[in-house]
């Protein structure tokens, strides 16, 4: 018998899903078409080609919106508009050919955002569906840290083989896979800078986990082999954004755990934090430097210097800003690495309500399809995705993290299962609704 037509479709999304998760992680984003530009690395066209179907099928009448409901879409929707308004003005505001293609990029970077978005959402029709891209996804994220790994213990760098490997593909852009923080080396895996590899493994640690509790088909090795490898990419970062990032991800996962589990991953944690010091000797002393540094610290008191400029440049557009992605400045010590201030300039405060509510509503949202739930599988999904989400919010305060295409491909798809897990979650409490009785029906 001939699988059904929403069947066929849910194949599809799982399979596309998987393999933009996959690529997200496997081929590093500095690998592009020239003639696309940016946007132009391989998840990042994948995303766009998802955005395309979901219109085009949408458009032909295949695929109905309305017919499936979540708040991630509403959350997507005014982020978009308040995105392309602020594009829309960037002809009135004088920007250079640079700045108006850096604006011409956040759109496409939007557009990819959004399709990753919508067919996650709407495109997983079961929890089958949505655990095989979410095991895809970690499986990418592994290799990623499998990659920072070797590079953080023997100086081996397989990212370089990786960016010869595609035909008609080329780099953007000059990287060294190695950066001095006090006395250690950080590396960045297929990344594109260890800040992004680590809160990027510290958003999808806790999901890791999950999986490999509740992905029982699996053996034990390719359940708990990824969990081994991401964890490691937290110290390979030697980055505190990425202890955040594992930080906030984790203690949201924990406070949703049942009483027993919560007990168990209370003592976990500092045994794992432990080890790490017994296995990177000097890595804990070099990070509680950095963090107990405070002002002292020269990247933090480079960011706090920032606020200054920021007033200034938010002043001159206050409303709608330059455009996103628009603020390039040629001096690297006015990087803000912070991407509320970053969007504050680019996208005024109008935009910036729609940055903030396209990183909070995700959270929520999982965290309501959590509430709803009573299956155990899609309750300790929708936490690890809740905490990813919040993670990733968090940590926007830490980096520009909207520069990073890993963390935006990452973001994107946490975004999409939160949203999916919403519908699974109000098709079971639908499911489990009682009928009315026909005696108690009036005539």
């Amino acid at each position: 018998m001939p699988a059904s037509p929403v069947r066929v479709r849910e194949r599809q999304a799982t399979l596309l899903l998987s393999a933009y998760a996959i690529t997200l992680f496997v081929f590093p984003s500095d690998l592009v078409l020239r003639v696309v530009g940016g946007q132009g690395y391989v998840a990042g066209l994948l995303a766009l080609t998802l955005f395309f179907l979901w219109v085009a099928s949408t458009l032909v009448g295949a695929h109905d919106p309305l017919a499936v409901r979540h708040p991630t879409r509403a959350a997507l929707a005014y982020f978009a508009v308040t995105g392309l308004a602020c594009w829309a003005l960037t002809p009135f505001h004088g920007l250079d050919a640079t700045q108006q293609l850096a604006a011409d990029r956040w759109i496409m970077m939007l557009a990819g955002t959004a399709g990753v978005v919508l067919v996650a959402a709407e495109g997983l029709g079961r929890l089958a569906n949505l655990m095989t891209v979410l095991r895809m996804a970690v499986y990418g994220a592994a290799f990623c840290a499998f990659v920072a790994v070797l590079q953080w213990l023997f100086t081996l760098d397989l990212s370089g083989p990786i960016r010869r490997l595609l035909p008609g593909f080329s780099v953007d852009g000059t990287l060294s896979v190695w950066q001095a923080r006090g006395a250690l080396q950080r590396v960045f895996g297929t990344a594109m800078h260890p800040i992004e590899l680590g809160v990027v493994a510290g958003m999808l640690l806790p999901l890791a986990i999950v999986l490999a509790v509740h992905d029982r088909p699996r053996n034990g090795i390719s359940r708990w082999l990824p969990v081994l490898l991401i964890g490691l990419a937290i110290p390979a970062s030697v980055s505190r954004s990425a202890v955040l990032a594992a930080l906030v991800s984790s203690v949201v996962l924990v406070l949703c755990l049942p009483a027993r589990p919560r007990v168990t991953a209370l003592v976990l944690l500092p045994a794992s934090a432990f080890a790490i010091g017994i296995a990177r000797p000097g890595y804990l002393r070099t990070l509680a430097e950095f963090i107990g540094a405070g002002s002292a610290d020269t990247s933090v008191s480079s960011r706090l210097e920032d606020y200054p400029l920021v007033a200034r440049l938010v002043a001159e557009h206050p409303w709608t800003g330059l455009g996103g992605g628009t603020y390039l400045p040629a001096d690297l010590l006015a990087v803000l690495d912070n991407q509320f201030l970053k969007s504050a300039i680019e996208l005024g405060l109008v935009g910036m309500t729609g940055l903030l509510v396209f990183l909070t509503v995700p959270v929520l949202t999982a965290l309501g399809a959590r509430l709803r739930s009573r299956d155990p599988d899609l309750r300790a999904v929708a936490a690890a995705l809740a905490g990813a989400g919040l993670a990733g919010a968090v940590c926007a305060a830490t980096f520009d993290a909207f520069s990073f295409n890993m963390f935006v491909g990452v973001q994107a798809l946490v975004t999409g299962c939160a949203g999916a897990c919403w519908v699974l979650s109000r098709r079971e409490a639908d499911a489990l609704e009682p009928t009315e009785p026909e005696a108690s029906r009036g005539d």
